[in-house]
Formats: C-alpha cells, sequence, structure tokens
C-alpha cells in the first residue's frame, strides 16, 4: 500500500490509519509505503517503510529510497496486489516494477482536481476507485465507485433537542477552497427570527491558511458578533460528536468538487446538510431533498437558512433521518473496506 501519511496527529489524514486497520483484518500482511511516517498503532501485521520526508530528505532522495523499499519488501515477502492512496507520483514509480513483477496496482483518488499527474498514474494503473464519479473525473472505464468511507459506530443519529437558539455548524480546514468567507458574508446579513450561532470546528494546516484563518476570525467576529460565532480549533473526532449532535444545520461550502467526509459525517449524525458541493448535489437530487443542494453564493445560502429555519424541529429530524439513511447505506467504512477488499482481490495475482 502507498499513501501520503500514517500518522494519528495528520489534520487531514489521520482517517487513513482506520483504512489500514480495517484492510488488515482482511488480508495476510500489508506492507505500507509512506511519504512521511509519524506516530501511529497499527496491527502486528502492518509494517510502514517511509521513504523519508518527516527528516527532511530531498525529493531524489525520497525517489530512490522509494525503490530501495520496493525492492526489499518484494525481496521478503510474496506480494500479491498494490493499493495506491491519494498518491498518484508513487503509482507512477511503481509502474516499472509492476511491469517487471506482474502485479496490478489498484488507485484511490477522491478529488475534483485532474492534474497531469493524475492523468498518468490513471494510464498506468489497473484499476481506480473513488468515492463518487465528482470524485474521479476523468473518463475511464477503469473506474468504480465504492462511496466514502465513515465510522457510523462513531456518527450516530440522536433527536435534535429543542432549543431557542438555531445552531449552525461547519467542519473542516480553514482555507480559502472551504468557502468560509462566503458564509460569514451570508451570514452577517440574515436575520431570521429566531436567534442564531455559527461553531467553525478546524484550523489551518499550513503559512497561508494561517493568514486566511487569521483574517476570517477577525472578519467574522466584526461582522456577526463574537457572542454569535466560536471558533473551536481542531478537534478530535470524539469531540465533535456532541457538537453535531445539538447542531440543527452542516453548511459544506467546499469547492473541491469531490465529497467531503466530515459533511457524510454531519449526514450520519442526522444533522442536515446544505452544501454547494458537487458529489453533494448529485446525492440531493438523486435522493429527494434538492433544495439542501445550494448555489456558490449567499443569496442561495440565505435561502436554505431559511427554509431550515422555519421548519419545525420534527421537520427537521425528518430530514436529518432522510440524509442519515444515505450515508448509511453509501458510506460506511464498513461496507467501503469491503468494496474496496473485493476489488483487491479481483486483481491480486494468482500465487505460485
Amino acid at each position: 500500500m502507498f499513501n501520503l501519511a500514517v500518522d494519528d496527529k495528520h489534520v487531514t489524514l489521520a482517517f487513513g490509519l482506520r483504512w489500514i486497520a480495517a484492510l488488515a483484518e482482511r488480508f495476510e500482511h500489508i506492507d505500507v509505503v509512506t511519504m512521511t511516517s509519524g506516530h501511529h498503532q497499527l496491527p502486528s501485521n502492518v509494517t510502514v517503510w517511509s521513504v523519508g520526508r518527516e527528516r527532511g530528505y530531498p525529493e531524489w532522495m525520497r525517489a530512490l529510497r522509494f525503490y530501495w523499499l520496493i525492492w526489499h519488501i518484494l525481496r521478503r515477502r510474496k506480494i500479491d496486489v498494490v493499493f495506491t492512496h491519494m498518491i498518484p507520483v508513487f503509482a507512477v514509480l511503481f509502474w516499472p516494477a509492476g511491469i517487471l513483477t506482474g502485479l496490478k496496482n489498484v488507485l484511490w483518488y477522491a478529488h475534483g482536481a485532474s492534474p497531469l499527474m493524475l492523468k498518468l498514474a490513471h494510464c498506468l494503473v489497473d484499476q481506480v476507485v473513488s468515492s463518487t464519479p465528482q470524485g474521479f473525473r476523468l473518463s475511464s472505464d477503469k473506474a468504480s465507485f465504492i462511496g466514502q468511507g465513515i465510522d457510523d459506530a462513531r456518527y450516530q443519529t440522536v433527536p435534535r433537542i429543542t432549543d431557542t437558539e438555531f445552531h449552525i455548524l461547519t467542519v473542516g480546514r480553514l482555507a480559502p477552497s472551504k468557502g468560509l468567507d462566503l458564509l460569514v458574508s451570508a451570514l452577517a446579513d440574515w436575520k431570521p427570527a429566531t436567534d442564531w450561532h455559527l461553531t467553525v470546528v478546524g484550523d489551518s494546516t499550513c503559512e497561508s491558511e494561517y493568514r486566511y484563518a487569521q483574517s476570517l476570525r477577525h472578519i467574522a467576529k466584526g461582522a456577526l458578533g463574537s457572542d454569535r460565532v466560536t471558533f473551536t480549533g481542531r478537534l478530535d473526532p470524539d469531540a465533535i460528536v456532541p457538537i453535531l449532535g445539538k447542531s440543527d444545520v452542516f453548511i459544506n461550502l467546499s469547492s473541491t468538487g469531490s465529497l467531503d467526509k466530515a459533511m457524510v459525517e454531519a449526514m450520519a449524525s442526522g444533522c442536515p446538510v446544505v452544501s454547494s458541493n458537487d458529489a453533494f448535489r448529485a446525492i440531493a437530487l438523486a435522493e429527494g431533498f434538492p433544495d439542501c443542494a445550494i448555489e456558490n453564493s449567499t443569496q442561495s445560502l440565505r435561502a436554505a437558512l431559511d427554509s431550515l429555519i422555519n421548519k419545525s424541529v420534527a421537520e427537521r429530524q425528518e430530514l436529518g433521518t432522510q440524509q442519515a439513511d444515505v450515508a448509511r447505506r453509501d458510506h460506511t467504512l464498513n461496507g467501503l473496506i469491503q468494496r474496496l477488499s473485493d476489488i483487491l482481490v479481483a486483481n491480486a495475482r494468482e500465487r505460485a
């Protein structure tokens, strides 16, 4: 398995450890070759190898180490199939070894962008898997769509508690691509009869995002008032669960194109999602809650919020349950891992 990071403290990639652990229950052994290795605890039948980004190795050294690790692993263990998770460059680097060994490579990619490296990797791998068609936009007869993998045991549907305040929630990186400035602009001019509060969960992950986050906090507190907005910073998943349980709507204005995992977690929790995300729009139109799929504009967002805030608690509960049913049917971790395992087994070479 190739991936970007094996680190349970990583802001955006820590979930990958759950994938590895779940796959380890279905396979004899997994060798993970990762770009970056950090703190982790994985089953005994998983071995993690790093090409050394965390040690500051330059690109040329990481490429050489990649090939040394491949050679070392293939010498010591019989490998049946290769799985590349969100790192197309490793799929490209592995291609010569795949030709020499007959090993097939299955690539997971879920993002709205289609960079040149992805296009090259697509030509060289044997199969592609993604969460939804919006997460893999190249024309392909290699692609299968197997859902997003969320921990449905953690994100349980809970009844909303009647409150005099309307609770709005958004979760994710504080980055321009998440559309948070548009959310603040929409709320600045929103004056419903019911009082409301916005909670923003998440933080920046790099210097440019840090500057954006600082500006966003300043603008939001000036436009909305410090009593109406709370920035919690990054929270562990278990700390987000009770916030989802008391929220009346989850807003996602991401422009990444692919289905956002935080959005599906909100759906599974019974918190109605309103989003301009392309992948969510396809789900909303197909599953009977089209009013929750909005345009990426302040007017469209305010109209959706007006519609929700004017619903009764029971009506919002019914909408949340409808969305939760979709999340549990199509996007649980166990379901995704089973579908992925079937595809990996189908691509595995026969043992001598």
